[in-house]
């Protein structure tokens, strides 16, 4: 059923001035006594006293009178000669007050006038815009009727003259589709026209847009630099004192970890898995985001990193890679920079939007855990080309240095694996015979066939997986 707003606001304004009159209606702390004086006739005996009876009671007895109650048992009005009471007809009136809810009705019932008003107001306002913006489209319907109808019956009357110019004579055939041909030429070139102004104009925008982005980003700079909130310089030459600092002997670590790609390798217990923990932990206090791509591993003994173990979710992450690389391309050609500004525009950044160390630990066995073999082929190119001026380094820890291990469809790129930096943990046989790390590593800035290795020494990190 449709509210009335209208009958609405009558009805709780007519109950909030009904209920304003009682408001006046306050406490009365006394009693009071109605007196009505009705006296006998004396005519009694006689045959009319009914009638001499009705005429008294018409003068005297149609009148009440009110008097406090504690006055009229003082009889303070007494005549000397006192009435009979049988003269008196007396009412007690006692001593009463009206309720409170007289005095919150009345507010709130105009309150729901003005609500229901208002309402009123407002759907009247929206009644006539649509019947505006209506009565609107029908003349805009009409105009275009009547445009679409004269343009027809001008077409129609052109095209009978032209039947009969041509059937007179005084026109070819070829020359009227010469004409038209002519006429579709003019209206394609305006149509062109019209479409390179709209792309004109959207490319003005978009550089208005990267302009802003590029100047906000500079003064944001800037405002850290002068405020002093975020001084960049002093961060630097500042360390924090929760960050790891390793001794001159372990540097090396600090220039593999500037290289976009890296292979760590070796032998189960050679020591790579110390070795990455440590590159973990140095990555993420320069503030890099961690990924670990791992399907063998438990995510909930990781903490501080973000872990991937479910073959679903690091084929989705190895499919978005490479378009992740050519949005950031994008958005650096957006905002006019060039890659050493970009690193520095994200620095900030936290998450996947900032700088991201992918750590690709068991690479060996991906493929066996229903890793999509076409998204990690995919994956590995892109991590082959210059990423880390896009905010992203990988690190590919395996056993084996057959390539095809690692992926089934890398044939023509595990060339370009051979010659990437690595690192190969040197392993020695325990007490009881297993392999254990010799605590050293060669480090083949040249890839797997460096001539000239570098032996380095292993720093060792805590068996710890919490960063």
């Amino acid at each position: 059923m449709k509210i009335s707003h209208s009958g609405l606001t009558v009805l709780f304004a007519s109950t909030a001035l009904c209920s304003a009159f009682y408001l006046p209606q306050t406490k009365i702390p006394f009693d009071l006594v109605a007196v009505k004086f009705c006296p006998q006739t004396a005519n009694i005996n006689q045959i009319n006293a009914i009638k001499f009876q009705q005429k008294l009671d018409r003068k005297y007895c149609s009148y009440e009178y009110k008097l406090l109650k504690e006055i009229w048992d003082k009889k303070q009005f007494e005549a000397l000669r006192p009435l009979p009471e049988s003269s008196f007809i007396i009412r007690n009136i006692p001593a009463n007050q009206s309720s409170n809810l007289w005095y919150l009705l009345s507010p709130v019932a105009m309150g729901i006038a003005y609500l229901s008003y208002a309402k009123k107001c407002e759907d009247d306002e929206n009644k006539a815009h649509l019947e505006l913006e209506g009565f609107k489209t029908n003349i805009k319907l009409y105009g275009v009727n009547a445009r679409e109808e004269r343009d027809f019956k001008t077409q129609a009357i052109k095209t009978g003259w032209d039947k009969q110019r041509v059937k007179s004579g005084f026109i070819s055939v070829e020359a009227i589709q010469d004409n038209l041909r002519r006429q579709q030429e003019i209206q394609d070139k305006t149509h062109a026209s019209t479409l390179k102004q709209f792309d004109t104009a959207d490319a003005e925008m978009d550089k208005k847009i990267a302009d802003n982005l590029r100047d906000k980003h500079k003064a944001d700079k800037e405002s850290q630099k002068i405020l002093g909130n975020k001084n960049i310089e002093a961060e630097n030459n500042t360390p924090n004192s929760t960050n790891l600092e390793l001794d001159e002997k372990y540097h090396w670590i600090y220039k593999l970890l500037k290289l976009p790609f890296r292979v760590l390798s070796g032998e189960q217990g050679s020591g790579k898995s110390t070795l990455e923990r440590l590159m973990i932990r140095l990555l993420k206090d320069d503030g890099w985001h961690i990924v670990i791509v791992n399907p063998e591993t438990n995510p909930t003994v990781w903490s501080g990193v973000q872990v991937l173990a479910d073959e679903s979710e690091i084929n989705e992450f190895f499919e978005a890679f490479p378009v992740t690389i050519k949005e950031r391309q994008q958005q650096a050609r957006s905002l006019k920079i060039d890659e050493d500004d970009y690193l520095d525009y994200i620095k900030d950044k936290r998450g996947l939007e900032g700088k991201v160390a992918i750590f690709l630990m068991e690479s060996n066995t991906y493929e066996v855990h229903g890793v999509d073999a076409d998204f990690w082929a995919n994956f590995l190119k892109q991590s082959l080309t210059n990423i880390r001026k896009w905010g992203f380094t990988v690190c590919l820890t395996a056993h084996s240095d057959n390539q095809t291990s690692i992926s089934s469809k890398l044939q023509g790129f595990s060339k370009l694996i051979d010659s990437s930096p690595r690192v190969d943990c040197i392993a020695k046989a325990g007490l009881n015979g297993e392999a254990t790390s010799s605590g050293k590593a060669l480090l083949k800035m040249k890839g797997i066939n460096d001539k000239e290795p570098i032996e380095v020494d292993l720093y060792n990190y805590p068996k710890s997986k919490k960063f």
